[in-house]
């Protein structure tokens, strides 16, 4: 019945199109009638059904769902797997997925000739894109929720470990900490759900060590990262790693800061050594021959499909030569962008280009870094060289402000530093997140490991932390009311027994 009702669907649509939207309220009973000795039509019209019928199987059962089922193997078996990793893997060919038709078509050639299919498994099973981490993560959680499965929570323990060791962390000594958070507080946001608005997971895991860093080390803007900076302009040395972040030893009595400086350094050091994307990802050409010489290895085309290929590249480097020229126009026009301030939209960031005064003649275009969005991912392919001659800590306050941050100074000095906290403002335009540079250089390593924008690696810790404060308050009250209800208790005994 599946085949009679896309065909039936299918002709009502033509139908009221052809007729202008008119009444269709008999048109099951006209369709019907027209079908019901054989499914597929006469000859002429054959081939219109076949990609009715191949357009109904792509919205039922996607290609990409195969994406979505490994992920989901992977997680109901406890492995520490992240859908960032199946979308690369899928992109680099390192999983059977956008060759596998030709497997299929070797597979299935003499089944197919069997039953005469007149559709080949390249329409068929032929992916016409890779779904990015955040999509692929709620459509496991909607094949899951579809047939019913009741899912464990992410493997916390194996994605922590793996983690900690990516940026160079003591394992031994951070993970117990985290895992302890982890049990108390388990936020719901740990269990894979089909809402496509939802922060990921790995997402909420990055955010307990962060938050798990930050009280181990007592990161609460002391300003060490100013401190380390300062160190370095001071030393002046003149190898290409002259700018680069150094520490030298302390003495016992300062051995919490020396802790915290030991922490952000080999944050600093691990966030460049992070690879998020590879040479060939860095355009289109560059993609299509990775495709032609890796994944698609030993495929041959048509002679009509190898023009077909031509005529579109063509096109696409007549394109890029015209953006190229319009962007080449409108370099003059930078200079003018000195001292604005871009407010971003909470869940929409945009690439843009600031430029900064670095002299009464001299203007410094600061290019930042290249982003690349995967529905709503954010990765960043390069960082800014440590040797290019710029103050470090210049060079951080403008990736704040590139990244919809406003830099705070050090506090002063306390008696008592607790536990900081920190809010957003909201603006006419937007949110304005604020952040001290201690912070933000435990949260950018951390979202750049998770492929994420930064800003919402701020705001799942704000979550977390929200939700930690609400467990300690209803601890508190609770504490407070069995004291009373003891002291009480007390009373009442000793009335009796005077």
């Amino acid at each position: 019945m599946w085949a009679r009702q896309v065909i039936a669907e299918h002709d009502a649509a033509g139908r009221e199109k052809r007729s202008g939207g008119g009444d269709n309220n008999n048109k099951p009973d006209e369709v019907k009638s027209e079908w019901e000795d054989d499914i597929f039509p006469r000859q002429k019209d054959r081939r219109r059904v076949e990609f009715a019928i191949l357009r109904s199987l792509r919205m039922l059962l996607p290609v990409y769902s195969t994406l979505a089922v490994c992920f989901l193997a992977c997680h109901i078996a406890r492995e520490a797997i992240l859908p960032t990793d199946i979308y690369k893997w899928a992109m680099e060919g390192k999983i059977p997925y956008l060759a596998v038709f030709t497997e299929v078509d070797r597979l299935l050639g003499s089944s197919r000739q069997l039953h005469d299919c007149p559709l080949d498994a390249g329409q068929l099973f032929r992916p016409v894109r890779v779904i990015g981490a955040w999509q692929l993560e709620a459509s496991a959680g909607s094949i899951a929720q579809r047939v019913g499965l009741r899912l464990p929570s992410v493997n916390f323990y194996a994605i922590s470990q793996r983690c900690l060791k990516d940026l160079s962390l003591p394992v031994d000594k951070i993970l117990p900490q985290a895992c302890r958070i982890y049990e108390w507080a388990t936020p719901a946001e740990l269990w894979l759900s089909s809402n496509p608005a939802r922060v990921p997971t790995r997402v909420y895991v990055m955010a307990i060590l962060v938050v798990t860093l930050r009280v181990l080390y007592n990161i609460n803007s002391q300003g060490i990262w100013e401190k380390i900076c300062e160190e370095g302009r001071n030393t002046g040395r003149s190898d290409p790693d002259a700018n680069a972040p150094t520490f030298k030893k302390l003495d016992d009595s300062n051995s919490e800061e020396f802790g915290m400086r030991e922490l952000l350094c080999a944050i600093a050091d691990a966030y460049e050594k992070i690879i998020v994307s590879h040479d060939y990802l860095s355009d289109l050409q560059s993609y299509l021959k990775y495709c032609k010489e890796v994944i698609f290895t030993g495929i041959t085309v048509s002679t009509e499909k190898e023009h077909l290929i031509e005529i579109f590249s063509d096109m696409y480097k007549a394109r890029e030569y015209h953006s190229s020229c319009v962007a080449q126009s409108l370099l003059p026009t930078t200079k003018y962008l000195d001292g604005y301030d871009i407010a971003f939209q909470d869940d929409n960031p945009k690439e843009h280009v600031k430029s900064q005064s670095q002299g009464t003649e001299e203007t410094t275009i600061t290019k930042g870094v290249n982003k690349r969005y995967r529905d709503g991912t954010f990765v960043e392919a390069s960082c800014t060289s440590s040797s290019s001659g710029h103050d470090p800590m210049q060079i951080l306050v403008s990736e704040m402000q590139d990244h919809g941050f406003h830099y705070m100074p050090p506090r002063k000095p306390r008696k008592s530093d607790g536990y900081l906290r920190y809010r957003r403002r909201r603006l006419s335009v937007g949110f304005m997140y604020v952040a001290h540079a201690d912070y933000y250089m435990l949260l950018r390593a951390f979202a750049k490991l998770a492929e994420i924008d930064a800003r919402i690696m701020h705001i799942s810790v704000l979550k977390l932390e929200r939700g930690l404060a609400c467990i300690e308050d209803r601890i508190e009250r609770s504490l407070n009311t069995l004291q009373n209800l003891s002291s009480r208790t007390r009373d009442e005994l000793r009335s009796v027994s005077d």
